[in-house]
C-alpha cells in the first residue's frame, strides 16, 4: 500500500465501508483483528468484511437506519470492532460509551441520541442500562453477547447469533443490501459520536464525519509512516477518540493487524505480547510501564543489547511512534525513557479534533512541546492565547436532543478548542492550560494548575493531585495516593495498614509526601509553588465525579467536594 500523491484529496472522498472493501479485495488473507490471549482467534480482512455484513443485515434487519445512533458499551474484542463497523455501513452512526458511566449517565445519553438499538457484552453492562430500560426511552432492541446477561422478561433483547442469524437470513434474500447501502454513504455523512463530559461535566455529543475520521487516519500516516500490516494493540475504551484513531480507523487506513486487551491491567503483558508500531498511552499508563523500566537489573541498562532486550520485554522494539496525550506527561519519564532508547511522542488534540492535531515524530521532535501540526492542518493563537484548529479534521459540530448538529467552528471555520498556549518560530505548539482552567493569583500572576499537578505526580506515591490559589496569595494542594503504587512502599517499608485512609495518615507517608512536595517545588518558579498540602484518604474516580473516563481530574468537582478542606488550608 502506497498513499497517492494527492492523499488529503483521497482521503476527504472516502469512507469507511470504502477503506474495508479496499483492505478485503486487496488483502484479503492478511490478519485483520486477533482477540486477546485467553481465547486468540484471528480473522483476516476477507472474514472481517464477511462478518461485518452479516452484523450489519442484522441491524438492518432490527430496524437500524441511516442517520440513526446505535449505542454500544462493551469491552475491547473484536465484536466491538465488528459491529461498530457495521453500522457505518449502513449509513448509521455508531456511538461507544465509557464502561465506567454511572446509570444516570447512561440514560441521559440513551435519551440524547435517541438511540434505537443498544450492544451490550454482560451483566455489568445490563446493569448500567437498567434506568433506561426501566423507564420509556427510544430503545427497542438491546444485543447481548452473553446471553446469561439476557433478561428473558423483556421482549427488546436478542443474542449476538440471534443478530448474526438475522443477518444471514436478510444476506440470503438479498445479497447485495450492505453493499448498496455502503457504497450510499458519503463522505460528509455521520460516522460517529463520541460523547464527551470533558473536565467540566456538560455531557456532549462530539459528531465525526467519514471525511473528518479518514482524513485524521490519513493524516496520522503521514507522520508516523507506519508500514502496512503492523500490529496495533486496541486497549484503551473506543470511547476514547485515541484509541478510535490508532486501534480503528487509522487500522483500517493502514490495513493494520489489530490485537485486543479487554483488560487495562494486563496492558504490560499485552504490548510485549503484540509489539505494536504505534502506541498510544496516557500519561497513566507510562507511569506503569515506567515500573517495568526502573525494576530491570542495571547491567541490562548497560549495554546495547541490554536495552535491546528491555525494549523488546516492554514491548515497544518495534514502535515507530509511541506517543503520550490527554494530559501533560512529566519530564522525568521522558528521560527515563529515552535512556532506554524509546522517545515518547508527545501529541495534542480531543475528540473534536478527531484526535490528533500535533503530534512530535521521529523526523521532527520538540522537547516540552507537543509537536507541529499534521499535514493539512491549521493552528493559530487567538490574541488572547487560545489555540485555534482549522482543517478537515475537525468535527461536524455537536449533536442536539433534537437530532440537529451543531457546528463548532466560527465563521471562518475556526475551532476555539479552549485550551491556551502558543506556537514557537518553528511551528512547534507548546500547550500552557486550559484557558478556563488557568489560575489567576491574587497578585496577578497567571499559573497553569496541570504544571504543578504534574510535578507533584512526578513522585510515585502520588495519584492524583490538584492545585487550587485563584485569587489567592498562594497555592495549596489536594493530594492522592496511588493505588497500586502506594501499597507496594508501605510494604516494602515494614508498614502495616488495613486501607489507604489509615496511611494516609501514616508519618513515613507523610514524610515520604513532604519530600515530593519539595521535590516538585524545587522544579517550580516561586508563584507555582505549594505552600500547603492535604494527603486526602479516599480515591478519586470516575464514579465518585471527581474524575473524567479519560481519568482527567475535574476541578469544578473536586473544589466544590473539599471547599472547606481547601479553606482550611489557607486558614491553618
Amino acid at each position: 500500500m502506497s498513499d497517492p500523491p494527492n492523499w488529503a484529496e483521497t482521503a476527504v472522498n472516502t469512507t469507511v465501508p470504502r477503506l474495508l472493501a479496499r483492505n478485503a479485495a486487496h488483502y484479503p488473507d492478511r490478519p485483520a483483528l486477533t482477540d486477546g490471549d485467553r481465547r486468540s482467534r484471528t480473522l483476516t480482512w476477507a472474514q472481517v468484511q464477511d462478518d461485518v455484513h452479516v452484523l450489519a443485515a442484522g441491524l438492518a434487519a432490527l430496524g437500524l437506519q441511516r442517520g440513526q445512533t446505535m449505542l454500544i458499551m462493551m469491552p475491547n474484542r473484536a465484536e466491538h470492532w465488528l459491529v461498530d463497523v457495521a453500522a457505518t455501513h449502513l449509513g448509521a452512526v455508531p456511538s461507544t460509551l465509557y464502561p465506567t458511566l454511572s446509570q444516570d449517565q447512561v440514560h441521559y445519553i440513551a435519551h440524547h441520541s435517541r438511540a434505537h438499538i443498544v450492544v451490550l457484552e454482560g451483566a455489568d453492562q445490563v446493569r448500567r442500562w437498567s434506568k433506561v430500560l426501566r423507564n420509556a426511552s427510544a430503545v427497542e432492541h438491546v444485543v447481548v453477547l452473553d446471553e446469561a446477561a439476557m433478561v428473558s422478561a423483556d421482549h427488546r433483547f436478542r443474542t449476538w447469533e440471534r443478530l448474526r442469524t438475522l443477518g444471514e437470513q436478510r444476506l440470503r434474500e438479498d445479497p447485495g443490501l450492505v453493499q448498496r447501502a455502503g457504497e450510499s454513504v458519503a463522505p460528509t455523512d455521520p460516522a460517529a459520536v463520541l460523547y464527551t463530559s470533558g473536565t467540566t461535566g456538560e455531557q456532549k455529543g462530539v459528531v465525526l464525519t467519514h471525511r473528518n475520521i479518514c482524513f485524521a487516519a490519513a493524516a496520522l500516516h503521514q507522520v508516523t509512516r507506519a508500514i502496512p500490516h503492523a500490529p496495533r494493540l486496541c486497549y484503551l475504551p473506543l470511547a476514547h477518540i485515541a484509541e478510535r484513531v490508532v486501534g480503528l480507523y487509522s487500522a483500517l487506513h493502514d490495513v493494520a493487524h489489530v490485537h485486543f486487551c479487554a483488560d487495562q491491567e494486563r496492558i504490560a503483558t499485552a504490548l510485549a505480547r503484540v509489539r505494536p508500531a504505534l502506541f498510544f498511552g496516557v500519561p497513566r499508563v507510562w507511569e506503569r510501564l515506567a515500573a517495568v523500566v526502573r525494576t530491570a537489573p542495571p547491567e541490562q541498562r548497560a549495554t546495547p543489547q541490554g536495552l535491546r532486550q528491555l525494549r523488546a520485554r516492554i514491548g515497544l522494539d518495534r514502535a515507530v511512534w509511541p506517543a503520550s496525550g490527554a494530559a501533560p506527561i512529566d519530564s522525568a519519564l521522558l528521560d527515563l525513557f529515552s535512556d532506554i532508547g524509546v522517545d515518547i511522542h508527545e501529541l495534542w488534540g480531543m475528540a473534536e479534533t478527531t484526535g490528533c492535531v500535533t503530534t512530535n515524530h521521529a523526523g521532527a521532535r520538540r522537547r516540552g512541546t507537543v509537536g507541529r501540526a499534521v499535514p493539512g492542518v491549521e493552528v493559530r493563537i487567538a490574541p488572547d492565547g487560545e489555540v485555534l484548529v482549522r482543517g478537515p479534521l475537525v468535527c461536524a459540530g455537536y449533536l442536539q436532543a433534537d437530532g440537529v448538529v451543531r457546528p463548532v467552528v466560527d465563521a471562518d471555520g475556526w475551532l476555539h478548542t479552549g485550551d491556551a498556549g502558543f506556537v514557537d518560530e518553528d511551528g512547534f505548539l507548546t500547550i500552557t492550560d486550559r484557558k478556563k482552567e488557568l489560575i489567576i493569583s491574587s497578585g496577578g500572576t497567571n499559573i497553569a494548575p496541570t504544571l504543578v499537578e504534574n510535578a507533584l505526580r512526578a513522585h510515585p506515591l502520588v495519584g492524583h493531585a490538584l492545585a487550587f490559589g485563584d485569587r489567592r496569595p498562594y497555592l495549596v494542594a489536594l493530594v492522592v495516593l496511588d493505588e497500586e503504587t502506594a501499597p507496594r512502599w508501605a510494604r516494602e517499608h515494614g508498614i502495616e495498614f488495613r486501607d489507604l485512609a489509615e496511611l494516609a495518615e501514616h508519618p513515613a507517608v507523610r514524610s515520604e509526601v513532604d519530600r515530593a512536595v519539595r521535590d516538585a517545588n524545587a522544579r517550580l518558579n516561586p508563584p507555582e509553588q505549594v505552600r500547603r498540602y492535604r494527603i486526602l484518604g479516599q480515591q478519586w474516580g470516575v464514579e465518585g465525579g471527581e474524575l473524567t473516563p479519560t481519568l482527567k481530574i475535574r476541578r469544578h468537582v473536586i473544589q466544590q467536594k473539599y471547599a472547606d478542606l481547601l479553606d482550611e488550608l489557607y486558614r491553618g
